[in-house]
């Protein structure tokens, strides 16, 4: 093969990758989109309070996230083998940080989550404040309000 002939396989094959490149970014939703209007059906782990960092405590929850930034969250109650009855509370998506609040009952914390979202699923943890860990799927549309 020719010096010439191999400069061009060179520049052809950085084309297609470049172009590839552009079509996927062109081509995928902001985290935003992909989020708001659907359901968020996740487990938390938390650290239970007062154990001394080998218990997580397991949270099971819905959430509705609305465009506007508020959200229908539940959680399960394991005791009493249902769903808590939804509440508003607020979320927020700054980059790949998702924030959600619970209902002051729940025992809860607001939880910023580096969340990773790719197809149905969303999984992440904290960087920063109180350990938890996220593990879920986004479903389209109020399954909240649709399963009452």
């Amino acid at each position: 093969m020719s010096h010439a002939a191999a400069r061009a396989i060179v520049a052809a094959a950085l084309v297609a990758v470049a172009s590839a490149h552009a079509r996927a970014q062109e081509t995928a939703p902001p985290q935003a989109d992909r989020l708001a209007g659907n359901t968020l059906s996740g487990i938390l782990y938390l650290p239970r309070e007062g154990a001394k960092g080998e218990t997580l405590d397991r949270v099971v929850f819905q959430a509705f996230l609305r465009g506007n930034g508020t959200a229908l969250v539940r959680r399960w109650v394991p005791a009493e083998d249902r769903y808590s009855p939804p509440g508003e509370q607020r979320w927020s998506l700054s980059g790949s940080t998702l924030c959600l609040d619970f209902p002051p009952d729940e025992n809860v914390p607001r939880l910023c989550i580096e969340a990773h979202v790719w197809g149905p699923r969303i999984a992440g943890n904290t960087t920063t404040g109180q350990f938890a860990m996220l593990d879920g799927d986004i479903e389209p549309g109020d399954t909240i309000v649709s399963a009452r």
